[in-house]
């Protein structure tokens, strides 16, 4: 039977073209390295890779074991990750991703819920963009996402996708803003304000343009972009900044007279997925963290 370690240690060489990159991202030393993939193509009677190149490339025998060295390893992985759930039960970590939007509209209630319902569980919460959740999803060091729609592609087969229902966009400005005195209030008038918001889609700020016919999304100045959501409240709340988000991410601002909702109608809806790898072993908390996100999004 062949050592995973050997595996590993081929795949790793296949990646980088190198064997002394391979042996630091491996944790040995190069000699140790060259040892067990010598070992291997010995065991196998096959040479893998051709040394006389630099990078080092892989043989044609070598590219064709490959795939199937890559698949073996998720296969050790995922094994390895469902023992270790077996042996822990319902408690671990699971790492939840957020965008700024959906962190602050629903992140708090959803990980209150779950906590509440897992106490034995412990959440590693990580704030970016959609495609910056998806290149962290992908490399298994994020176990879900709630993620933009706009952001998502339309059909992936290694992501499951299930939506969330959506939620009207809103604008907002701090109590007393003098833009609550305008009886002529309309979208042009907040631009001499500047705006702060997450990193928007360029499409929505397109279909923001379009809505109040802008010449172009430039037209749409933003002083402040940040994936915090705590930050965007607070410059808002001691500016005149004006915040695109949702109401559910200043809801207690608003409750509290700190912040206002001012009469202009995006008509954006934020389009929320929560998103999983299906290739991988999921947690046994995670059906239970699927289900408090459907009922803490239900619409009121």
């Amino acid at each position: 039977m062949f050592n995973l370690n050997q595996l590993y240690h081929f795949a790793l060489v296949a990646e980088t073209g190198n064997f002394a990159q391979a042996a630091k991202r491996a944790h040995i030393t190069q000699p140790a390295l060259s040892n067990s993939i010598r070992t291997l193509e010995e065991r196998a009677g096959l040479k893998l890779f051709d040394r006389s190149e630099r990078p080092i490339k892989l043989t044609p025998v070598g590219r064709n074991l490959l795939s199937r060295t890559e698949s073996l390893l998720k296969e050790a992985k995922n094994f390895e990750k469902e023992v270790m759930y077996l042996g822990r039960g319902m408690a671990g970590e699971l790492r939840i991703g957020f965008t700024a939007q959906s962190s602050g509209s629903m992140g708090g209630r959803i990980l209150g819920e779950w906590q509440a319902q897992n106490p034995k569980m412990s959440a590693d919460v990580t704030v970016a963009d959609t495609p910056a959740l998806i290149e962290l999803l992908k490399a298994e060091q994020l176990d879900l996402i709630i993620g933009d729609g706009r952001d998502l592609p339309s059909h992936s087969s290694d992501l499951e996708m299930i939506p969330i229902p959506p939620e009207v966009g809103g604008i907002f400005c701090r109590a007393n803003h003098p833009l609550l005195k305008d009886d002529d209030l309309n979208f042009k008038s907040l631009l001499p304000y500047r705006f702060a918001g997450a990193h928007l889609s360029e499409t929505l700020l397109d279909a923001l343009a379009d809505r109040f016919n802008l010449r172009d999304r430039h037209e749409i100045h933003f002083a402040i972009k940040s994936d915090n959501i705590a930050v965007l409240r607070d410059a808002v709340m001691h500016s005149d900044l004006i915040l695109l988000s949702t109401p559910g991410a200043v809801h207690n601002e608003i409750a509290a007279g700190f912040m206002a909702k001012l009469p202009i109608n995006p008509e954006e809806l934020a389009i929320w997925f929560s998103v999983t790898l299906k290739t991988t072993v999921a947690h046994p908390a995670m059906s239970n963290l699927r289900k408090v996100i459907e009922e803490k999004t239900k619409p009121q």
